[in-house]
């Protein structure tokens, strides 16, 4: 991968150039089972979200733990394809705890990439519950709103993530999963103030 001037990388293959350990590769190996496919737009939505958390924590001179980042990053929309009785944010914090923690992981570290994956529809930062917590939670709002809401990313920077890293079929995907997953009574559950 190579930055641009602006910071994010705009040569990213598949989410694989970004695994290192094996938590990660734990992780992404996870969200394509869960998803059923390798590559599709769940997948790309979670390397955008991280190269943008990346982005936003060295623009910002943010220290983080880049393996809860990556990790946090594939896991924190796969509660989508979790069955369960919460809201999927909640089951995607329980996929962590479980996936994660069997692979040794600290309470501290495993709490605040759990909570990274079931806080990032907050309406308020959560800079209290981590650094990684609010990275994720500010990349994915980045994300999901094209640049409209920008925390300091150059809009360039974002166009040039969004070429390199397609977001072909991602709404799709979402109101998909959204509709086969969620129950009224979850849903508000998803947006906690």
């Amino acid at each position: 991968m190579t930055a641009p001037a602006g910071g994010c990388p705009t040569q990213v293959s598949a989410a694989d150039d970004l695994v290192e350990t094996d938590a990660e590769r734990a992780s992404l190996a996870e969200l394509r089972r869960l998803v059923g496919d390798s590559d599709g737009p769940i997948e790309r939505h979670s390397v955008r979200v991280f190269l943008l958390a990346e982005d936003l924590a060295r623009r910002g001179g943010y220290g983080c733990d880049r393996e809860l980042l990556v990790c946090a990053a594939f896991l924190h929309d796969a509660g989508l394809y979790v069955s369960g009785g919460d809201a999927y944010v909640t089951d995607g914090r329980r996929l962590v705890e479980r996936l994660l923690g069997e692979r040794g992981w600290s309470p501290a570290r495993l709490a605040r990439c759990a909570a990274a994956v079931e806080r990032h529809h907050e309406l308020v930062s959560q800079w209290w519950r981590g650094v990684e917590v609010e990275l994720i939670r500010r990349a994915d709002l980045v994300e999901v709103s094209h640049g409209l809401v920008r925390f300091g990313v150059p809009r360039a920077t974002i166009r040039e993530l969004a070429a390199g890293v397609p977001r072909d079929g991602f709404v799709r995907e979402v109101v998909r999963a959204l509709a086969a997953r969620e129950r009224p009574s979850t849903l508000w559950r998803i947006f906690r103030p």
